[in-house]
């Protein structure tokens, strides 16, 4: 094929089609027109790239920082990749009910697309999971009674800056969720969610029994960083909820003796 051929046959392409049309139907010019048509391709690399699983979907959704009262016309979007479901659902159904589930899975929804920086309305979580604006708010408003934060754009004023995994996971174990619970509205692995446990359980036990922070990061192999924020929530829970944190750590020897056996085997 000869290099007239080829450049006619890069002409064909429906970017080169919208190109033209931007400039003879809307009036762009042609540097304006290239600007939109590249960002054009980039939205479809951004909706089609990544690995997701088959239950999973991607949503366009507002960027996290717009104003509340702007409209959503108006608002820069982003597309965030959420989980439909996860192992363990039909447990929890089964044991507290659907309507338990659907209020776990609005926390869960809301908080993956919080950490790729976008944020659920309503109407979006309305849409995904089939339930009432109404039933969304009322689920809201328990889990506020609760003291747990839903980041949706009506509530975002709610969510302290820089909030991780470990603390929403952390938060919930010392409040009583379950693991099942847990991996569902964090979008976290059973080994993920014990892993953070185990962390925090050891470094909270070596502090209760007063050893200071460079033993328990001998002990213990962690980054000063990870013992100095699990310290903060460990002085956080010890007064909020201290009967449940107690709880919590007295799961440490599980964890020890887990550990000796592996050494032992190894």
């Amino acid at each position: 094929m000869g290099m007239m051929a080829v450049e006619r046959m890069e002409s064909k392409n429906p970017y080169q089609g919208l190109f033209n049309e931007l400039k003879e139907e809307y009036g762009l010019s042609p540097i304006e027109a290239k600007a939109l048509v590249k960002r054009v391709e980039l939205f479809k690399e951004e909706m089609s790239s990544g690995v997701r699983d088959h239950n999973q979907i991607v949503r366009q959704v507002v960027v996290n920082g717009e104003p509340a009262g702007k409209r959503i016309r108006d608002c820069r979007l982003i597309p965030v990749t959420l989980t439909m479901n996860f192992n363990g659902e039909e447990k929890v159904e089964q044991k507290n009910g659907l309507s338990y589930l659907k209020k776990m899975k609005v926390h869960q929804l809301a908080w993956e697309a919080y950490e790729q920086g976008g944020l659920l309305s309503y109407e979006d979580i309305e849409s995904i999971l089939g339930i009432s604006i109404s039933t969304i708010k009322r689920y809201i408003k328990q889990y506020r009674i609760e003291g747990v934060v839903v980041p949706t754009r009506g509530q975002i004023e709610d969510i302290g800056p820089g909030i991780t995994h470990k603390e929403k996971i952390i938060e919930l174990l010392v409040k009583g969720y379950t693991y099942s619970e847990v991996m569902i509205q964090t979008a976290h692995t059973e080994a993920s969610v014990e892993n953070y446990e185990k962390k925090f359980v050891r470094i909270a036990y070596f502090h209760r029994e007063g050893k200071n922070k460079l033993l328990i990061r001998t002990l213990t192999g962690y980054s000063e960083y990870l013992i100095d924020s699990y310290i903060e929530l460990y002085t956080k829970y010890s007064q909020e909820y201290p009967d449940s944190l107690n709880k919590m750590l007295e799961r440490f020897h599980k964890y020890i003796d887990c550990e000796q056996e592996k050494n032992f085997r190894n």
